[in-house]
């Protein structure tokens, strides 16, 4: 527990009073919230507090208000994510699930093939994507959560979802014309992605 006469305290309490009000007033217009924005605030100077008991003190005013709007920026950019982390990936409807998973009417050759080229283009543009990215939809296609990729890859958990993003667009810009072949329908497996 901190007292008024630690040299820590003393240097951020001088300067919150500064920059609190136009910190809040800046996440306000980031969430819309007053409560999130007073809630991001805080986080913000517990890390800048946190950051002083280590040694680190900007320099000057501008400097501390700097990394500070910086820190909240980013707690900001970290709520927002975790918060849409679910909604960003949809499963694909079971029209397209069963247009790529079954092996179609056994007496018609074309159907088979189809599937058997869509098995191979989908495996191929897992294959090209960067290891780490591949990894994680490997990962995330055996159900694995954010949480436990990112301790298997021993990545923070901001890295797993950027490689997630990625991966995604990256397949989903490769097998548009795939959804399209697939009986007319756009966007279904690629914006499924």
């Amino acid at each position: 527990m901190m007292n008024a006469a630690d040299p820590t305290w003393q240097f951020v309490g001088r300067h919150f009073g500064e920059a609190n009000g136009a910190l809040i007033r800046y996440l306000e217009r980031k969430t819309r919230c007053r409560a999130r924005a007073e809630d991001l605030a805080q986080v913000a100077w517990l890390k800048v507090l946190a950051a002083a008991q280590r040694g680190v003190r900007p320099p000057t005013r501008s400097a501390l208000r700097a990394y500070l709007f910086t820190i909240a920026r980013n707690a900001f950019i970290d709520e927002c994510t975790r918060k849409h982390d679910t909604a960003r990936t949809r499963s694909l409807d079971p029209a397209t699930l069963e247009a790529i998973e079954s092996p179609g009417d056994a007496g018609d050759p074309e159907r088979q093939l189809q599937h058997v080229q869509t098995r191979e283009l989908v495996a191929r543009t897992v294959q090209a994507l960067p290891q780490a990215q591949r990894d994680v939809v490997l990962m995330w296609a055996a159900g694995t959560s954010i949480k436990a990729m990112a301790q298997k890859s021993g990545a923070p958990s901001d890295t797993v979802l950027s490689r997630k993003k990625y991966a995604f667009a990256r397949m989903r810009s490769e097998l548009g014309a795939l959804a399209e072949s697939l009986g007319g329908r756009p966007n279904t497996l690629a914006g499924s992605l």
